[in-house]
């Protein structure tokens, strides 16, 4: 899971080395409504990552409690990463027009 998450954290370093990412994105008042959403789950996304190492270096530790915690954070990294990934097509499609 971590090599995903390193994998995942260098593609978002490579974004941003490449298309001056952070520099579009933080032009929140001329930004489109589709990069806004865009923006949300992948900053999401990385928020969502910090918590799964956070609470996964506890569950290695020995902490059961947190097991149900970090499934339910497991799940909505998930979702979100999907949904950064498909709304990533109609970000860049609306730019192009």
């Amino acid at each position: 899971m971590a090599t995903a998450i390193i994998w995942d954290i260098i593609l978002i370093l490579q974004i941003e080395l490449s298309r001056s990412a952070i520099g579009k994105a933080v032009q929140v008042l001329t930004n489109t409504m589709m990069l806004k959403i865009h923006l949300f789950f992948a900053l999401g996304s990385v928020i969502l990552y910090i918590l799964m190492i956070i609470t996964g270096r506890r569950l290695l530790a020995g902490d059961d409690d947190i097991r149900s915690k970090h499934k339910t954070l497991g799940w909505t990294t998930l979702v979100f990463r999907v949904l950064t990934f498909v709304t990533s097509f109609w970000a860049v499609a609306q730019k192009v027009q």
